[in-house]
């Protein structure tokens, strides 16, 4: 992993210096498996950071587009805060997952879009509360946030609190899956963005270790629009990580149709979803493809 991000880093070169004071220096350490940097946090305050890799990459896209961390920082040398709304802060960790990449991804890239008024939207996945928040930022009325892992759930906790957002966004610590009930969840350590019901074990995610399980509550998509009286939903992000294929394959198409639009990360070959969605009636393109077996189907019901 940190190979490939040294080559991300390298192809940055000349941009390294708005994130450090030494870029060489930082890309050695970074091919030497070394995690500890000093980095330019504020304006010219440098501050040393313990940051995998991908969240340098993720650092460094986010300082590109503008976003910097706020002056105050938390002691703890692995987490940074963001000012995301004047007065507002979001915490993001450094050490492990892709907290600042998927910042990025967001705030900076747009991948989910960037109108959702009124809305109410299903956000599965929820991680860290980032597109929680993204959604409610961009106009969502009604957010209902899905996140099963304890750490993450409990930062996503406290990054609702310090966004002033707890109204407007509604926080399950529960997963999504075919039947409402509890079941085992696995766990990546060093990755909690790749935690998953049932990876799908994708040449991608074969490179995930999960070290770890967990009994989590799961919520079946009817159980969850009648739990919260929902119709229909207009707006359901789905990033389960390759879990995505049991739910669509079991999902009766008149359930699928309750849904207006699907944004889904898919962990492995797509064409199953493809399938089923189109069978569904939707109009589905395929976004930012990586090596056939990660990237997003949008679909939008014809």
């Amino acid at each position: 992993m940190r190979w490939l991000y040294f080559v991300k880093l390298l192809l940055h070169l000349r941009e390294l210096s708005l994130i450090s004071p030494a870029p060489l220096k930082m890309l050695l350490r970074v091919l030497m498996g070394k995690n500890k940097h000093p980095l330019y946090v504020g304006e010219g305050s440098l501050r040393l950071c313990q940051i995998s890799p991908p969240n340098l990459y993720g650092f460094l896209h986010l300082r590109k587009i503008g976003l910097s961390p706020v002056q105050s920082q938390p002691p703890e040398p692995e987490l940074l805060a963001w000012e995301l709304l004047p007065g507002r802060t979001f915490l993001t960790r450094l050490h492990v997952g892709m907290d600042l990449m998927t910042l990025y991804e967001l705030f900076g890239r747009k991948d989910y879009g960037e109108n959702f008024s009124a809305q109410t939207v299903v956000d599965v996945g929820a991680y860290n509360g980032d597109s929680a928040v993204f959604f409610a930022l961009q106009g969502a009325h009604r957010v209902i946030a899905l996140e099963p892992y304890p750490p993450n759930y409990a930062l996503a906790q406290e990054n609702l609190r310090r966004m002033e957002l707890e109204d407007r966004i509604t926080l399950i610590p529960a997963a999504l899956g075919v039947r409402t009930g509890k079941t085992t969840f696995r766990i990546a350590l060093e990755a909690p963005d790749a935690n998953s019901l049932q990876p799908s074990l994708s040449s991608l995610q074969a490179f995930i270790s999960y070290k770890e399980h967990i009994e989590v509550e799961v919520l079946s998509l009817p159980t969850l629009r009648e739990r919260f009286g929902l119709d229909e939903i207009d707006f359901l992000k789905l990033d389960c990580e390759g879990c995505e294929f049991s739910i669509l394959s079991e999902l009766p198409i008149e359930e699928i149709r309750r849904v207006k639009v699907w944004h889904i990360e898919y962990h492995g070959r797509p064409l199953p979803l493809l399938k089923r969605l189109t069978e569904a009636g939707y109009a589905v393109e395929r976004r930012l493809d990586r090596a056939g077996v990660l990237g997003y189907l949008i679909a939008k019901r014809r």
